[in-house]
């Protein structure tokens, strides 16, 4: 076909403005004076962001969006990445690809969507602030599918949708860069940072994706759930199993039965094409089905799982920050942790990585292997991911129908109605449907009225709900047949309702059920039996914060501030200062070692995961963030004890008063002992509690209440009946149940706890001891446990 000379000239100007607007496209290193992964350098936030506007304002390739604050106010940011013709209908792929998500389309229509609209592909940086690579490596990611030309890319472009967020924890990330440029070039390099990094959760943030307790967990939520439906989301970390480089899909055992198959299929697939990328590329050290299993939901690359999404986790080797490594062959083990050779090739580790020099830039470029090893997958066969997703949809809704089950309904009474909302909400926040009945419904015997809640579960997102909704069962994965059993990733079990002590029903089988779909609930104050009295005296509340990350210090601020408590956060100068029953009438001590609320990081000890270089060592804390409180801090306490104050002391904490304070309580776990010998292990399970609800300290708590516990304490009474009264007086609030321990997910060892007390009220002169041997404010998600901390502090001022 011969070209007319209009079109030919037509043609030219394309090409003439298309090389146009490329030269004006700033290159990473143009607009930050060097190249994000150069040794010794981290950009910071505004630094990355002001380069992605400059991307947006100078190419039609890439369009900035804002999509919500972060806890500190700071503004965060999606980059659209795709063709300029995709760009121009953006909001049309947006609602196509809605329609396929949730299984709106009919099987024409599919067929038609699934042909004409794109793969989208969600890549996020930066969630893990001290993980510092993905952040650098994000303006790289960008450019060069801004400017490529080849092939591979352009194909991507044009089949491909990505949804880059180059910074998902804005704070952190300023707080990293600025901690390393302080430190860079003396004796505190390396040192970690001796705070949070992000507010409430720190390391936690990636522990948040079904409580959405945080507003950057709410933000991302909306737009993968409710608004985007990607069909692959890669989250990216920095702690591989040393010495490979990257840990790459497939995960290992076990496997939640409430993700979909197909969705474990597809991230095997995905983590094989990542594979034999790194293998062409010749990068050694890539490593799977080690560590990172698929049995949890409640992180980034998980929730997306039980989504019909391809949840993708990499975690790329880290020194610290930007600091190279040079490595010895002498330093790498003979094995990884699991037994498999580490100097050798196995199936899941074909190129060992054996030493040599590792720089932040190593860490940059295998992420960007691992980013276009993703996006040429999804661009080779968009129709198929397209399609998938309606699928997997359309099996969800239809296994719902069936039953096995068809719905929950939780009452709305006045009982369960503030909790329910708040589960409920959540849920909501990550795309479930939630109904009102419009007539009684019959479960089991017992009649709900109209107007109480209905999940039903013929939803798209059905292994969610069900995932949520249904008590854990953790799977024994022995490694022999009397081996010890595999332990989870993270927690063993989770559920919803049990944590946050909501009253609901199964309804197992089809029934019609009278509903209507009801909008957002909206976030309600709690109940006044939940806050402090009006009027009544305010309680001096003092949070232990260590100069060592907390989060669970961090989690108790969040229930505080959640409740409208008031209080004062105090570092160990403040515990060692006298007289602190002047100042405070309770003081909480969040779930730490008692050694490390002792001594802290010791000054002039090596600290975090660094290592000595040559003659100086460059991992030293600063002073101002060493120690502990050491003794005068524990005598500052037991004065402020006898003088009328509460000390509240949470899991591993209570080994401070128990072992400093003269309390008549010890403690029955010693830690060390191995499931294999019989010892108590609980990996992070729920666990049934018998509660005296006529104590003071149990005020609103259920008197079955379920506690969340990641192995914690029990204790034993010590004090002899006749010498338990008055001022040495120990109570027992609540127990372990004695039979029937395990609400949801593993145990070992029940026999060891089993009908011990589990929180405990010891007078020790004109004040007590409270000791929680769990975590009564676990990540702000057990809010059938909060009132044990809250009448705690309530009590301490004489509000009850």
């Amino acid at each position: 076909m011969v070209l007319s000379q209009v079109t030919r000239r037509r043609a030219v100007l394309a090409i003439l403005c298309a090389f146009s607007a490329l030269g004006a496209v700033p290159t990473p290193k143009d607009h930050f004076g060097f190249t994000p992964g150069d040794d010794y350098k981290l950009a910071n936030y505004q630094e990355v962001i002001s380069y992605f506007q400059k991307l947006a304002a100078a190419s039609d390739r890439i369009k900035l969006v804002e999509f919500g604050k972060s806890s500190e106010g700071r503004a965060t940011y999606v980059a659209f990445i795709s063709s300029a013709e995709n760009l121009k209908k953006l909001d049309q792929y947006k609602e196509m690809n809605r329609r396929l998500a949730l299984g709106l389309a009919t099987p024409e229509e599919a067929a038609r969507l699934s042909a004409e609209s794109k793969a989208i592909v969600w890549i996020d940086s930066g969630l893990h602030a001290t993980e510092v690579a993905p952040v650098q490596q994000a303006p790289h990611l960008a450019y060069r599918m801004i400017t490529g030309e080849t092939e591979e890319i352009r194909r991507i472009r044009d089949n491909v949708i990505l949804m880059q967020v180059p910074v998902i924890n804005p704070d952190g990330l300023d707080m990293t860069a600025g901690w390393y440029r302080k430190n860079v070039g003396t004796p505190h390099e390396l040192a970690p940072l001796p705070t949070l990094y992000q507010k409430y959760s720190g390391h936690d943030n990636n522990r948040d994706w079904f409580m959405l307790n945080l507003p950057e967990t709410r933000n991302v939520c909306r737009l993968l759930f409710r608004e985007w439906f990607p069909q692959i989301v890669y989250n990216q970390h920095q702690v591989a199993p040393f010495p490979a480089r990257i840990f790459i899909p497939p995960y290992a055992e076990p496997l939640n039965p409430n993700i979909p198959a197909a969705v474990m299929e597809g991230i095997n697939g995905i983590g094989a094409a990542m594979r034999e990328r790194f293998a062409r590329e010749n990068k050694a050290g890539a490593i799977s089905y080690n560590g990172f299993d698929a049995w949890w939901n409640g992180g980034l690359r998980s929730a997306p799982a039980f989504h019909n999404m391809h949840g993708i986790l990499t975690e790329t080797a880290l020194y610290q920050y930007a600091t190279p490594k040079e490595y010895k062959l002498s330093e790498i083990p003979e094995r990884f942790a699991n037994g498999i050779p580490a100097r050798e090739p196995s199936v899941f580790y074909e190129k060992p990585w054996l030493g040599g020099r590792w720089a932040l830039m190593d860490a940059v470029d295998y992420m960007l292997t691992a980013d276009f090893a993703i996006l040429e997958l999804a661009a080779s066969r968009p129709r198929q991911f397209l399609h998938k997703a309606w699928e997997m949809a359309q099996a969800q809704i239809e296994a719902g129908q069936k039953g096995g089950p068809y719905a929950y309904v939780i009452p709305a009474d006045a009982g369960n109605a503030w909790q329910a909302a708040e589960m409920l909400r959540r849920l909501q926040g990550a795309g479930v449907e939630v109904r009102k009945t419009t007539a009684a419904v019959e479960v089991g015997g017992k009649s709900y009225p109209s107007g109480s809640y209905l999940v039903l579960t013929a939803q798209p997102f059905r292994g969610y709900i069900v995932d949520l909704m249904e008590p854990q069962k953790y799977p024994e994965i022995r490694s022999s047949a009397n081996g010890p059993v595999k332990r989870p990733y993270d927690l063993a079990g989770w559920t919803l309702p049990y944590q946050m002590g909501v009253q609901y029903a199964r309804i197992e089988q089809p029934a019609a059920i009278g509903s209507e779909l009801i909008g957002d609930l909206p976030a309600q104050e709690p109940p006044a039996s939940w806050l402090p009295k009006p009027g009544a005296p305010k309680a001096r509340v003092a949070v232990y914060e260590p100069f060592l990350p907390n989060s669970d210090s961090g989690w108790t601020q969040w229930t505080l501030d959640y409740f409208h408590v008031g209080h004062t956060v105090v570092h160990n100068a403040d515990l060692r200062a006298a007289d602190l029953r002047s100042r405070f009438d309770t003081i909480i001590l969040a779930q730490q070692t008692m050694n490390s609320i002792l001594h802290g990081t010791r000054e002039g000890e090596r600290s975090g995961r660094g290592e000595p270089q040559g003659e100086a060592a460059h991992n030293v804390q600063r002073p101002e963030f060493t120690g502990g409180i050491g003794v005068e801090g524990v005598r500052s306490l037991q004065e402020f004890v006898k003088q009328g104050g509460t000390l509240v002391a949470l899991d591993s904490a209570t080994e401070l008063p128990l072992a400093l304070f003269p309390i008549g309580v010890r403690g029955v776990l010693r830690g060390g002992e191995e499931e294999s010998a019989g010892g108590w292990s609980c990996p992070g399970s729920l666990l049934h509690l018998n509660v005296d609800t006529a104590h003071p300290l149990a005020q609103g708590v259920a008197k079955d209440a379920i506690a969340t516990s990641t192995g914690g304490q029990a204790f034993d009474i010590t004090m002899l009946p006749e010498f338990n009264q008055g001022d040495r007086e120990v109570k027992v609030v609540a127990s372990y149940a004695k039979t029937n321990l395990l609400a949801s997910g593993w145990i070992a060892g029940e026999r060891i706890v089993a009908g011990k007390p589990a929180v405990i009220s010891a007078r020790m002169g004109q004040g007590r001891v409270v000791l929680i041997g769990f975590r009564a404010q676990f990540r702000g998600q057990s809010f059938g446990t909060f009132k044990f901390l809250l009448n705690a502090i309530y009590q301490s001022a004489g509000q009850n």
